[in-house]
């Protein structure tokens, strides 16, 4: 039963990095923030990969993570043909083909826009749930405000338009009080990759965040429901400092293959698609003409060279293929290669009475140690393996490899970006200067506020679907990756 009167509003601060957000909090820039992180806490838990934005939304508003749901990345290409149309098989969610992110997920996972109603998102790239007035920010009328601000770089015309979507979730707080809001503030993320992710444009723009808090609690309180309110910040993903930009498509091409790669899709006949996200993480498609994709021991044995080349090309960290449904190989150029794999189990109960999966996690070495966890794992619980990845530089790199990589619509070859490194040289508006989508921790560890004190720590980004869920009281569905924090 739902908690009655209660309204939480989430705040998406779109590639905010905790060290920022504690910076501009001691320094007493954002108050309203401060005074909600004071009733609660101010913590950081580790996003997704890919940690880019639009699939590292559905933690935070589905409680699972992407690949599970059919997003393996801001672009990917679609094998089977069964969602991207012809000719060219491939999806992006920049520009007009945003607006099919909430078709292309799995139908059989809510979203809290779904769940707790009624509801409202505010540029929210996630949004099934959310139509017409209830979803400011998304649709033609809006698309055509932003088109010019993004495509040349007009940073301060995009928030322009953001603050045209703040006014109009005001709007829905003071006429109708929904149960749940949500805010995506994209424009942090758009500094971050223009002037740096601890630039003074970013803190600015957190100072927007703040005051809209300051307004939403205005609201409330001049309707009387001010205690009623409940504010959480999350943010999708980091940030990481960028000083050279590889052309990973052009890598494929050297191997004398013709590529289809965004923004160039018109290409006919292509023996390989590259689809970057981020820009620091990449999907690389090989024998296209298979609808399923076929696992790495069943691959011609071309492709093993190509494999290896890009495991020894300067920008790539890690290179990651399927074994099987269940298996990931994950290699490093210097640190060799490792087996992950995730044993189904049975679905265990919870607290809060919903069922959540019981998988367990490998690590094998096979010829070195690529992820540098200095030791095997056997077994080990989601919550270990996590603890498992938790100081190093890749924070829950096990379970969220053996997520997507194996998934069906990923690339048959999956890479993550070197540090000072992304994976894509060309057709930016915005030169970049800060970058994510990758697997090391400025990209993946994202900031999380609460007004409210957990009773239990906060792991992943995931938590905070089932925790909203059972902050207004509402039932938690079965198999989510994340768990409540809450209780």
């Amino acid at each position: 039963m739902s908690v009655p009167g209660q309204t939480l509003l989430l705040i998406v601060a779109d590639g905010v990095r905790p060290d920022v957000l504690r910076d501009e909090l001691a320094a007493g820039h954002l108050p309203r923030l401060a005074a909600r992180a004071e009733r609660g806490v101010l913590t950081e838990v580790s996003s997704c990969f890919p940690s880019v934005t639009g699939p590292a939304y559905a933690p935070f508003m589905m409680g699972r993570f992407p690949a599970s749901v059919g997003l393996p990345g801001l672009r990917w290409y679609d094998r089977a043909r069964s969602v991207a149309s012809w000719p060219s098989y491939a999806r992006s969610y920049v520009g007009p083909e945003i607006r099919l992110l909430d078709d292309d997920l799995h139908l059989d996972a809510p979203t809290l826009l779904e769940l707790a109603t009624p509801s409202v998102a505010g540029s929210t790239l996630l949004g099934r749930g959310a139509r017409g007035v209830r979803h400011p920010g998304r649709g033609w009328a809006w698309a055509a405000r932003a088109f010019l601000p993004h495509f040349r770089g007009d940073l301060m015309g995009w928030r322009r338009v953001e603050q045209l979507v703040v006014d109009r979730v005001l709007g829905h707080l003071r006429r109708e009080r929904p149960q749940f809001a949500v805010m995506s503030f994209l424009t942090p993320d758009k500094f971050a990759h223009a002037f740096g992710a601890a630039s003074a444009e970013v803190r600015a723009s957190l100072r927007d965040i703040d005051a809209f808090v300051g307004e939403a609690e205005t609201i409330a309180a001049r309707g009387g429901w001010a205690d009623q309110l409940h504010v959480w910040l999350v943010a999708d993903h980091g940030h990481a400092d960028v000083q050279r930009h590889d052309e990973l498509a052009d890598g494929v091409r050297e191997h004398g293959l013709r590529v289809l790669s965004h923004p160039k899709v018109w290409v006919r006949k292509p023996d390989a698609a590259v689809m970057v996200g981020g820009n620091a993480m990449g999907h690389v498609y090989v024998e296209l003409p298979h609808r399923q994709r076929p696992w790495w021991p069943a691959l011609d044995a071309r492709w093993t060279e190509m494999h290896d080349a890009l495991v020894a090309r300067e920008s790539v960290d890690l290179m990651a293929v399927a074994v099987n449904a269940q298996t990931v190989r994950v290699s490093h150029a210097t640190r060799g290669s490792a087996l992950i794999v995730r044993d189904d189990a049975p679905a265990a109960a919870t607290r809060d009475g919903s069922r959540t999966g019981a998988h367990r996690w490998s690590y094998r070495f096979e010829t070195g140690d690529p992820l540098s966890l200095g030791r095997e794992l056997h077994g080990a619980t989601g919550e270990e393996a996590h603890a498992a990845c938790a100081s190093g530089d890749y924070p829950d790199a096990v379970v969220q490899l053996a997520d997507v990589v194996p998934s069906p619509r990923a690339g048959d070859f999956v890479l993550s970006a070197a540090s000072g490194w992304d994976l894509r040289d060309r057709f930016e508006p915005t030169p970049h200067r800060s970058t994510h989508g990758a697997l090391h921790r400025e990209q993946i560890m994202v900031p999380l506020l609460l007004d409210v004190v957990p009773t239990r720590a906060p792991l992943r980004s995931a938590d905070v679907m089932p925790s909203v869920l059972a902050r207004l009281g509402l039932k938690i569905p079965d198999g989510l990756d994340g768990r409540s924090f809450l209780g």
